[in-house]
């Protein structure tokens, strides 16, 4: 059960806040919750707000689990004792609050898993492979290590998936197995899921190196309109993105940050984003909606400003032509997606998704490539 996504394809996706940064385990025991709960009851009657407050809750307990599992665990818990207070009387508030006690379940087996060795798991069914259960759990955490590295270092994330699979073919089970079988062909397929993104890491990895490529732009949004040689001897970060993308928006924090900081200094950003003709914006209550009839070139540059300026973003944006071969050249198959370029033109680094890691890493390589 999830809030939100930390990566967009082409499906809407919710709003998701980037997660916090664990605390040490020595302060996480007596650390206050890393949200403040009771901020729920701020928004209940506001059913957008109130799973806007959801999204970035579970997002922050999913980072949590993999840096603090005890910290994952006091703020589920936190959070679940305002959820059973909550009495909300707005009808699509009512709708979210059980939706959010599955979340804090499903987040609680998570919790759980986190603290279970996989290889205790291994030699539970090296012991009694007719476990379904066991094999279940041995397939959740098989999972969850390569869904760790499978953005960063694909071939070991291949290796742990390959060897997850072994172990799986290799247990002793017979026909009479039933549940066993089925949950070893969960477990496979779980595993399986993974190959698109660590071929799609290699493909990223495999462009470090290679030339900026000129750019591709219909019309350019809150800013004046660049050339390929107004980005020479600049540091450049493309983000594409959209405005439907919810873990996009959870990215504009640390965007406005780098503009605010680096703005003035050798340092260029362009969002790039595409005619979706689909969306309206209300700039008064920030929400996107259908648009009523098609949206026309024009119409959709207005929106993207409103929208620009709502979020205060300063820096410039740009609407692809329909023919545009950026996002194949860049490799981009999620959003957001962020590829910073140095000085001299190269490509030095792709990162998919919202989340800390990724943008601690992208602002530590702004900051060195401005530095050379």
């Amino acid at each position: 059960m999830r809030f939100a996504s930390r990566l967009c394809t082409a499906a809407l996706c919710a709003v998701l806040v980037t997660p916090v940064m664990a605390a040490d385990d020595a302060k996480s025991q007596s650390a206050k919750p890393a949200v403040d709960v009771t901020k729920l009851h701020d928004v209940l009657e506001n059913d957008k707000a109130l799973n806007a407050f959801f999204g970035k809750t579970f997002g922050v307990i999913r980072g949590l689990i993999a840096q603090d599992v005890d910290a994952a665990e006091k703020l589920n818990n936190a959070l679940e004792a305002e959820v059973k207070k909550a009495k909300p009387k707005n009808a699509k508030s009512v709708a979210l609050i059980p939706r959010a006690t599955r979340a804090i379940d499903f987040y609680r087996d998570k919790i759980t898993l986190a603290r279970v060795k996989i290889e205790d798991l291994q030699a539970s069914l090296k012991k009694d492979s007719n476990q379904p259960r066991t094999i279940q759990q041995y397939g959740q955490k098989a999972a969850q290590e390569v869904s760790n590295l499978a953005r960063s270092q694909p071939d070991k994330a291949e290796a742990k998936q390959k060897a997850a699979a072994a172990f799986l073919d290799g247990l002793a089970l017979d026909e009479s197995a039933s549940a066993a079988l089925k949950a070893v062909t969960t477990a496979k397929t779980a595993l399986k899921r993974y190959d698109r993104t660590i071929a799609s890491t290699r493909k990223l990895l495999s462009l470090n190196g290679k030339d900026i490529a000129p750019l591709q732009v219909d019309s350019w949004i809150n800013g004046t309109p660049l050339t390929d040689a107004d980005l020479k001897g600049k540091v450049v970060v493309l983000d594409f993105w959209a405005v439907w993308c919810g873990p996009c928006i959870a990215t504009f924090p640390h965007l406005i940050e780098w503009q605010e900081k680096y703005g003035k200094k050798d340092f260029v950003m362009i969002g790039l984003t595409s005619y979706y003709k689909r969306y309206s914006f209300d700039d008064q209550t920030g929400r996107l909606g259908r648009a009523a009839t098609p949206q026309t070139p024009e119409g959709e540059q207005a929106m993207v400003q409103q929208f620009a300026e709502y979020h205060k973003l300063k820096h410039r944006l740009a609407i692809q032509p329909a023919n545009s071969t950026l996002s194949k050249y860049y490799g981009v198959s999620g959003i957001p997606h962020v590829t910073v370029i140095d000085k001299k033109g190269k490509i030095r680094m792709t990162k998919v998704g919202s989340g800390p890691a990724n943008a601690k890493a992208l602002k530590e390589l702004i900051e060195k490539l401005l530095a050379e």
